[in-house]
């Protein structure tokens, strides 16, 4: 099977400003997702999906090789409304200029996923022929959460709900998964079909650890980031 990566990095972050290009542990954000996918076999090409030339230029300053391909896109369909599922639904034939290969895409705001992962999710969807997505366990229990109402009160989000069983230990919560955005492998072809609506159409998960999947959304995400890529760096020293 070949398999086409996807990787898009718009300009324009407004809660993160430069996000995908500021710096975490010596390089910038992008690369970091970009050296995760230029160390496995499988992938052929790698699509950098940007509006920015600023990003493509730095880009090529560290990733320097044939299989790194520019998609640019125009302000319009890098929105920030524009959600990266339609982008591709819409425009995958110029993208890929292929529909017999696979894609495997990666936000660049998870920068911890790197090749083993990438490789053990696409086993995974060659073993069950079936898309795959990246998943990770949520870090506290998702069944204690509550909604506020209009009288400052709160009332439950789940119908079993530790806080109105007393069942607060939270050894004794069933365990939740959510995805992480580090991973989204289908064939290119399963875009043509109109069932297809979102990633995780009849997919199935691949589960990440909670420090391997860190996805820089604010502030605190990063300062998070950094401290733990400079703790992997000095045990890996």
């Amino acid at each position: 099977m070949s398999y086409i990566a996807f990787i898009p990095a718009r300009s324009g972050s407004k809660r993160v400003p430069g996000k995908n290009i500021r710096m975490l542990a010596g390089k910038p954000l992008v690369v970091w997702t970009l050296e995760a996918f230029m160390k496995v076999e499988k992938i052929e090409k790698i699509v950098f999906s940007t509006n920015s030339m600023e990003y493509w230029d730095i880009a090529q300053q560290y990733i320097k090789s044939d299989k790194l391909a520019l998609d640019l896109r125009t302000p319009e369909q890098a929105g920030d409304k524009v959600k990266v599922f339609d982008y591709l639904k819409q425009n995958y034939s110029n993208i890929f200029k292929s529909s017999t290969a696979n894609f495997v895409m990666g936000l660049p705001t998870v920068p911890f996923r790197n090749a083993k992962h990438i490789t053990e999710a696409i086993a995974l969807f060659e073993k069950k022929t079936k898309p795959v997505f990246s998943a990770s366990e949520y870090n506290f229990p998702v069944s204690f959460a509550f909604y506020l109402d209009k009288n400052n009160g709160w009332r439950r989000a789940f119908e079993s709900s530790p806080l109105i069983s007393g069942n607060t230990r939270s050894q004794d919560q069933e365990k939740i998964f959510h995805p992480n955005g580090a991973l989204y492998i289908r064939s290119i072809k399963s875009l043509e079909s109109p069932e297809t609506n979102t990633l995780y159409h009849n997919a199935l998960p691949y589960l990440m650890s909670q420090n391997d999947s860190v996805d820089i959304d604010n502030e605190i995400d990063f300062i998070t980031a950094t401290a733990l890529a400079k703790a992997n760096i000095k045990m890996q020293t």
